[in-house]
């Protein structure tokens, strides 16, 4: 008696390219289905309040920077 086939992968690479072959779609942003929404509008009003003392600093720097040059300019 014959020995039966275990195992073939004919056409199966035919097969997979004939729609192509895709990466997995990567997304932007996570999904916040289930998750505290409470969290996420602290998280919300804690960027902002960061970003705002950020641009404070930056513009006390050049106020700074401005007043430096200006009394090497005169001297």
């Amino acid at each position: 008696m014959a020995k039966s086939k275990n195992h073939t992968n004919h056409n199966q690479n035919r097969k997979a390219h004939k729609n192509g072959i895709k990466k997995p779609k990567v997304h932007k942003f996570m999904s916040r289905k289930g998750l505290d929404p409470s969290f996420f509008r602290n998280k919300k009003y804690a960027l902002k309040g960061l970003l705002k003392k950020r641009r404070e600093q930056k513009l006390k720097k050049t106020e700074t920077q401005n007043e430096t040059k200006t009394e090497t300019k005169s001297s």
